[in-house]
């Protein structure tokens, strides 16, 4: 009996301590995209400790993959990514986001890197890739956006 008791004592003990004590959720938003040229990326503490995020995201940290332009000769391709490093402090001013608690960037799409490569008035699909490697400085777990394909025209007066 006392066995027992003592292999549930260290199996309720793993469950306790074993738990991720720091998750964060993304969820990206295109509603703004068209209109204002804005891509909204919210991050949810959905653990049960506070988390400490960076307070500005980069646009240079959005990148857009799988690029196409949709036209009537056919689909073109442009294959066109960045490895962006930070070569310095990338985390500089943060804000502590309590369990359930949500924080909002907004992401200029013109301010990234493959925007140069898109033309006036030309329609394109494509795919969003965040980098999150200087979204926190502490050790979370991390679920991803949907990975879902955005359909955009690239307009003059943006």
């Amino acid at each position: 009996m006392k066995q027992l008791l003592f292999i549930l004592l260290i199996l309720s003990a793993s469950l306790v301590f074993g738990q991720n004590k720091c998750a964060l959720k993304l969820e990206s938003g295109t509603a703004n995209l068209q209109s204002k040229g804005i891509v909204e990326l919210t991050v949810t503490n959905t653990g049960n400790t506070k988390v400490r995020i960076n307070t500005y995201y980069s646009p240079y940290r959005l990148q857009l993959e799988n690029i196409r332009e949709n036209s009537n000769s056919g689909e073109n391709k442009i294959h066109y990514t960045a490895d962006v490093d930070c070569f310095t402090d990338c985390i500089k001013k943060t804000v502590k986001l309590r369990p359930g608690q949500s924080y909002l960037y907004t992401v200029p799409i013109k301010e990234t890197i493959q925007y140069s490569k898109l033309l006036n008035g030309r329609n394109y699909t494509f795919n969003f890739f965040f980098d999150l490697i200087d979204l926190s400085p502490e050790n979370c777990s991390i679920s991803r956006p949907a990975d879902e394909e955005i359909t955009y025209t690239k307009t003059s007066h943006e």
